[in-house]
């Protein structure tokens, strides 16, 4: 029996501990996982939904293979080295996932297969290993064929509390402090370190001894830091995001995840680096002097700080749901909070909710390419929005899509969706004059109102009474006005979204 030294008031068993310890990591590695893949692959239902079902089958497999393994061979030094083996196979996941990665995401298998294979290379041997743990535990603790139901059920209890603390520490403390590669890390050298204990308890010195000095030998090897991509300034993982701010030349830019969010040129700071954010000026053809704009999502701060800088009767609030992006921003852009831009860290359908007043213009700015909060994209959150609107307001959102093609059926259903709360919809796709295809993926602009239609002559003569008299400053106003799209959009193949059926990762655009 594989027992711990105890005190004289008695003392927990090792193998309880190492039970308790191998749960907590099986499911801290699958939380971290999905940051792993993030940059990569987006956090999409795919990326979820590839790593539970890795994670599940290596553990259908560990429990087989660990019960056969245990019939055979019931050794404490056996069962201690397993756990050791899956600390080793976890400890260099950091090292060669960027190139494994990297690759996987080349050979571009598809949203749904790029994240499976990911998943697969990088977590399913190890996790096969951990799930070895709790039945050989149950062979090595079972006294007699008649406890072996009660022992059974202990031990995979012990196990599944130490996934339940693994899970809430890594969400909770261990993101907000330490970074993927070090909490990677620190998860296989605690396995380790468990395997020693378990070695030594039960009088296995030699391997106690060569276990330590291998963890010591590969320790050095990961103790280097992380290559890092010469601009890049600052990079935190969140909660939500990897957050990566970059400078290139005098433009600095923020990536979250895999995908650049927001630039700000430092020497000339009122350029718009990115051409949809002037688009996203577009609402004040429809609304004369707006007073109070909300917009959700604020990435680098690049279109509220220039409302508020533009316009000095606006006062904006902005909800950003993840507070490092605001702490970015304002660190990294120079976007502070004042009485005039108010930013809240806190979902934008919950801020609209709590929200006991009216806006003039609603903008939306929180979709990725393959990441789409589907709660901001459904016909009862445009209703929402339209019910938070000031009469003669306008509610406009940044799309990422196609007009036209394999790679339109996102945008194609979010226009659907507006077209069933406002009365009118218009479409400005961004640049669209210069890459003029309609399959070719772009940001697009799409402003709904319940005024009735403006012509796309009217569009064009607001837009340059507006340059004319100063009021709008932003360089590509007129273009954006001028791209309005009035080709007929079909609809007939995609669905209207909703809260209780919105399958926005399967509509994502192609690439």
């Amino acid at each position: 029996m594989l027992e711990s030294p105890r005190t004289r008031g008695g003392g927990v068993p090792i193998l309880e501990v190492i039970v308790f310890t191998s749960g907590g990591v099986l499911l801290a590695l699958e939380i971290i996982a999905s940051r792993v893949l993030a940059p990569y692959f987006g956090n999409s239902v795919y990326v979820w939904g590839s790593l539970i079902g890795v994670f599940l089958a290596a553990l259908s497999l560990g429990y087989a293979t660990g019960g056969r393994l245990a019939d055979r061979y019931p050794s404490t030094a056996l069962f201690s080295g397993i756990v050791f083996l899956a600390g080793l196979l976890t400890v260099p996941i950091p090292l060669f996932a960027p190139s494994v990665l990297d690759a996987i995401a080349r050979a571009d298998l598809g949203p749904q297969l790029n994240p499976l294979a990911g998943a697969i290379a990088l977590f399913v041997i190890p996790s096969i290993v951990m799930g070895m743990v709790s039945p050989f535990a149950v062979r090595l603790r079972a006294r007699a064929v008649t406890t072996v139901g009660q022992t059974a059920g202990s031990l995979y209890a012990i196990s599944t509390v130490g996934s339940i603390v693994g899970t809430l520490v890594t969400s909770f403390v261990l993101i907000n402090f330490l970074g993927v590669r070090a909490i990677i890390t620190l998860m296989g050298f605690l396995l380790m370190a468990m395997a020693v204990l378990g070695w030594l308890a039960s009088r296995r010195l030699a391997a106690g001894v060569a276990g330590v000095a291998l963890a010591v030998l590969l320790a050095t090897g990961v103790a280097r830091p992380a290559p890092r991509a010469a601009p890049t300034i600052y990079a935190r993982d969140t909660v939500y995001h990897r957050i990566t701010v970059s400078d290139e030349g005098s433009t600095r830019y923020l990536k979250l995840d895999n995908y650049w969010q927001s630039a700000r040129d430092r020497e000339r700071p009122r350029r718009t680096v990115f051409a949809y954010a002037d688009y996203l000026h577009l609402p004040l053809i429809f609304v004369r002097e707006p007073r109070r704009v909300m917009m959700i999502g604020l990435g680098g701060g690049t279109v509220p700080d220039r409302y508020v800088a533009d316009y000095p009767q606006v006062v904006m609030d902005v909800a950003e749901l993840d507070p490092e992006v605001v702490a970015t921003a304002a660190r990294f852009f120079e976007v502070q909070a004042s009485d005039r831009l108010r930013i809240t860290s806190r979902d934008g359908r919950l801020h609209l909710y709590r929200s006991p007043g009216s806006y003039d213009i609603i903008l939306t700015d929180a979709y990725l390419i393959d990441t789409i909060p589907f709660h901001l994209a459904t016909r009862e959150f445009f209703a929402l929005a339209r019910s938070r609107l000031a009469p003669g307001g306008v509610m406009a959102s940044n799309i990422i899509g196609a007009l036209d093609g394999p790679s339109s059926r996102l945008f194609r259903a979010i226009y659907k969706t507006y077209r069933q709360v406002y009365r009118t919809v218009y479409v400005f796709p961004v640049e669209f004059g210069q890459y003029g295809s309609p399959t070719a993926l772009r940001n697009i602009i799409v402003v709904g109102t319940d005024e009735p239609a403006l012509p796309p002559e009217e569009i064009r003569r607001r837009a340059r009474s507006l340059v004319d008299r100063r009021v709008v400053t932003v360089e590509r106003f007129q273009d954006a006005a001028a791209s309005l799209y009035v080709t007929p959009i079909p609809t007939d193949d995609v669905p209207i979204l909703s809260d209780d059926f919105a399958p926005v990762d399967a509509l994502i655009p192609t690439r």
